[in-house]
């Protein structure tokens, strides 16, 4: 009896000195990584503050978690606005957005299980030449609890992978974003609109487009229609090796009551599109397209229509073919 209330004592004084480093402890920890990414500060404070985009390049995903469920309420960018999930690895989680300054910081507060642990994190762009530094942290306060103390000596080692990762991750796709047109999704509204169907190859374009829109123009001026907005084509197919293709040529007016000989009269719809402003010549437009299937695979887009060509810039009063500024768009769901 005498050894085991001799080693019930040392247990005690085992704990109890444990205890008392504990509370020696720092009662806040601190996460801190940085990258420097060489990407617009715009563009990197869009992907990080969107919370859309964050499956592009954090680590805490469906391909980490497949049984995750995430749920998004309020709006791009906006403080109040709640990204939640729960999944078998990720566990429960919420973030609250609670700063939000274009270009300078995104703060956030962060809870996992239902709240038991707490923390606030955020992100600080820093231009630098042509880059922008950010800097991820996430800080918490360990409160009196002696087993959240030592937790925190681990937290660097516990968190910090996955900022690395996830500032990786990021790097890469600002900076391919970075060589992209400007994208953005937006609505088109309802439109009545003349039409006239065509096809055309690579020595044609030209000579084909250029006499369609002459038909648009003269009959919109005989009938004494009001237009609206730029003309336009609907690309219906496409063959990549013979670069041939069958489009509708059109222009967008108010009203119209019938059209003549090829020119017909369509309604398109309101829809929700992703659009790329592009700035150059005609035959160069490849690299556009690309960008925007790789913008709507990467966001988990459905294109439900074919692509839109929109002539801002008329070719016959711009000569500098580095200004013709055409809006390359998909209809997405």
């Amino acid at each position: 009896m005498r050894t085991f209330g001799k080693i019930v004592l040392w247990l005690l004084i085992i704990i109890a000195v444990l205890v008392i480093i504990a509370y020696l402890l720092p009662r806040q920890y601190k996460v801190e990584r940085s990258v420097t990414i060489g990407a617009d500060k715009a563009l990197v404070y869009d992907l990080t503050c969107n919370m859309k985009k964050w499956d592009l390049w954090t680590p805490w995903n469906n391909r980490v978690d497949t049984t995750a469920l995430f749920e998004l309420s309020g709006n791009d960018c906006e403080v109040g606005t709640i990204w939640k999930w729960n999944g078998e690895i990720l566990g429960n989680g919420e973030l609250i957005v609670t700063e939000s300054t274009p270009g300078e910081y995104f703060g956030y507060d962060l809870m996992f299980d239902d709240g038991k642990y707490q923390s606030k994190g955020g992100f600080q762009y820093v231009e630098a030449n042509d880059s922008v530094l950010i800097i991820w942290t996430d800080e918490g306060d360990l409160g009196f609890n002696p087993l959240n103390r030592y937790m925190g000596l681990f937290m660097d080692k516990m968190m910090g992978p996955d900022f690395e990762k996830g500032l990786a991750k990021l790097k890469e796709v600002a900076e391919e974003r970075h060589g992209w047109p400007p994208i953005t999704e937006t609505y088109m509204e309802e439109q009545i609109v003349l039409l006239i169907r065509d096809s055309a190859g690579p020595e044609t374009y030209g000579e084909v487009m250029g006499r369609g829109y002459w038909e648009l123009s003269n009959f919109i001026k005989r009938k004494k229609l009001t237009p609206k907005g730029h003309p336009f084509a609907v690309y219906q197919s496409w063959d990549s090796v013979t670069q041939f293709s069958v489009f509708d040529l059109g222009m967008a007016v108010e009203f119209a009551d019938g059209g003549k000989g090829r020119i017909t009269v369509g309604e398109f719809p309101a829809q929700k599109v992703v659009m790329a402003d592009y700035y150059g010549p005609y035959d160069q437009t490849a690299s556009v397209y690309k960008a925007l299937e790789k913008y709507t695979s990467q966001g988990g887009l459905e294109i439900i229509g074919n692509p839109w060509e929109i002539y801002v810039t008329d070719p016959m009063t711009e000569p500098d073919t580095a200004k013709w500024n055409t809006q390359v768009l998909f209809p997405i769901k």
